[in-house]
């Protein structure tokens, strides 16, 4: 592989990363982000590499007790990084990769919360499992299948870092104490009470049901929250999608009562792909569900289908979709149209 990256749109997630990265606190949640993005390709490697190199910089990740002063390059802007070049190669072995995202986890995680002397409190779901958290404020959230989340409740704020998965918050009024929340993607001001967030990959999908929050993407954040100027602010029945280059930065009218239906075990759909319903049922199951005949992916969906025992979901959809469930695998099953 070449030392030099000419992928622009790698180039500009690693800029993106490598500024990022050099913030004064990093959130688990940026911190789990990054680790994902890194350990996807040899290119992702590269290229961080490339614009100014992850390896050389772990010797100054230690713990605050070990070095309180950290040591921060100046960032002035984003062009300045994507013309860094690297002298050296360094070869980045699986086994390298792997302690170097686990050594910079375990730093960043130990910064933000012994560096200012919090424990963070953590709740999670298995594959499958939905929960309800009731925080020390008074504020209510609902955890998806498969979601973790962080709760920072301090003094003058109030912070959520969405690790994984999906939530549904109710939160608690209180003047003194602004909450936010921070996701893969950007993050979110809360204005109002009641909102979803599902996090997908590198993005995240925040729906309002009630009052408004603002939104921020993750390419515009600083350590100052209270100060950031919003990208948008969402009232009800709107949905933003953070930190997604495919769509328009800007909010859209969606149904909010049917994208918060997982809270019932149901999933509604109006005229969405059989794809994405395919998507959000695996969410559920530790078996993957995949589409084997391409012909099934853009099917319109007009549907709502209650989350059961998977044997249920199944014959649901073999009996709603004229589909036809075949076992490959004890991970596996693949859906065809039955003819």
């Amino acid at each position: 592989m070449n030392e030099q990256i000419t992928d622009d749109k790698i180039l500009d997630e690693a800029t993106e990363w490598f500024v990022l990265m050099r913030a004064e606190d990093i959130s688990p949640a940026r911190a789990a982000g990054f680790a994902d993005w890194i350990s996807q390709s040899d290119l992702h490697q590269a290229a961080y590499r490339e614009i100014g190199g992850l390896w050389d910089e772990l010797p100054v990740m230690v713990s605050p007790a070990a070095s309180p002063a950290r040591d921060r390059a100046s960032v002035t802007s984003l062009a300045d990084h994507k013309i860094q070049k690297k002298s050296h190669k360094q070869i980045w072995s699986p086994g390298m990769i792997a302690a170097s995202i686990a050594f910079l986890a375990i730093s960043i995680m130990g910064y933000g919360f012994w560096g200012n002397n919090i424990w963070m409190d953590s709740h999670s779901t298995k594959i499958g499992a939905l929960a309800d958290v009731v925080l020390e404020d008074g504020s209510r959230l609902a955890l998806n299948t498969n979601s973790e989340i962080r709760v920072d409740l301090q003094k003058d704020k109030r912070v959520v870092y969405l690790t994984r998965g999906e939530v549904f918050f109710e939160v608690a009024k209180d003047v003194d104490r602004p909450f936010f929340v921070e996701t893969t993607g950007g993050l979110v001001r809360v204005l109002g009470t009641k909102f979803n967030i599902r996090q997908k990959e590198f993005h995240s999908d925040v729906t309002v049901l009630e009052g408004s929050v603002g939104v921020m993407d993750h390419g515009r954040m600083t350590d100052n929250y209270a100060a950031m100027p919003l990208d948008a602010t969402l009232t009800s029945d709107q949905k933003f999608s953070l930190g997604n280059d495919a769509v328009d930065n800007k909010a859209i009218a969606v149904d909010s009562h049917a994208v918060l239906s997982w809270r019932d075990r149901k999933l509604i759909y109006n005229g969405e792909s059989f794809a994405d319903l395919v998507e959000d049922i695996n969410r559920y199951y530790n078996v993957e569900i995949r589409i084997g005949d391409p012909a099934l992916r853009d099917v319109e969906v007009v549907a709502i289908l209650k989350i059961e025992d998977r044997a249920t979901t199944l014959k649901a959809l073999e009996t709603t979709f004229n589909v036809k469930a075949r076992t490959i695998s004890k991970d596996l099953i693949t859906l065809y149209p039955n003819k």
